[in-house]
């Protein structure tokens, strides 16, 4: 059964215990170490236990089938107007030709929950991982400063918001079927006002970006044309977003 957790602390949710981190620094080793560059299903990825703490990592492929926790970040951005951002994903990736949460990826082995987001917020929607327009909150008063004071057309100002444990997500195969994964969750809002031209969209993850208004979104996911994950976020945390 799953369980929410509403601003968590991502500095004890996300970090190994000191008698699994010397296993954890091993396996990282081995793999800095390998003559050939990692494909993306070679990419270590942090596994959870049922509570939220790391106990190992593993190649993306088989921690997505291990049964352990993956951990993921989701975000949902909004502009001014009180548009919500989506991604629209490839047909050749799994939920393809569906339409998806504004900012969505795996922990990497070694990283928390918030250094993710921060790096994924980079790469899928300026293509570059270490953008400097990607902007966190420490707090929700801290966020609400930044969206005063931050420059909003060239930056992206996000704040953790929940960690949702134990997800069972339904994904579709690329090319037709079901998957299931086990995750760990952190769920980020997200204020920008970043013109539409503006964005570098991550190709090989996004086929599209667009601004929809929530009547929109309610109408995608009751068509469904919306991610299964996507339909979570947005039933679960649509109303914290809206209200911001």
């Amino acid at each position: 059964m799953s369980r929410s957790r509403e601003g968590s602390n991502p500095a004890t949710a996300a970090q190994p215990s000191s008698s699994r981190r010397s296993g954890l620094e091993g396996v990282l080793r081995g793999n800095r170490d390998a003559a050939v560059p990692p494909t993306q299903q070679d990419e270590l990825l942090n596994v959870y236990d049922a509570a939220g703490e790391v106990v190992g990592a593993r190649p993306r492929a088989e921690a997505k089938r291990s049964g352990l926790a993956v951990g993921a970040v989701n975000a949902l951005v909004r502009d001014g107007a009180g548009r919500v951002l989506l991604q629209k994903r490839p047909p050749d990736k799994e939920n393809g030709g569906r339409w998806d949460k504004s900012v969505g990826g795996h922990v990497a082995a070694g990283e928390d929950f918030d250094v993710t987001a921060v790096r994924e917020a980079g790469e899928e929607l300026f293509d570059d991982g270490k953008a400097a327009r990607i902007v966190l909150a420490r707090s929700r008063q801290h966020f609400d400063h930044l969206v005063a004071a931050a420059d909003l057309t060239a930056s992206v100002v996000l704040h953790r918001i929940g960690l949702q444990l134990n997800l069972r997500d339904v994904r579709l195969a690329p090319g037709g079927g079901v998957r299931n994964v086990l995750y760990h969750v952190a769920i980020y809002e997200g204020r920008t006002a970043v013109p539409m031209d503006a964005f570098r969209r991550q190709a090989a993850e996004i086929d599209a970006l667009a601004y929809f208004s929530p009547a929109e979104v309610d109408q995608m996911l009751l068509g469904g044309a919306l991610a299964p994950n996507m339909a979570f976020l947005w039933l679960a945390y649509g109303h914290r977003l809206l209200a911001g």
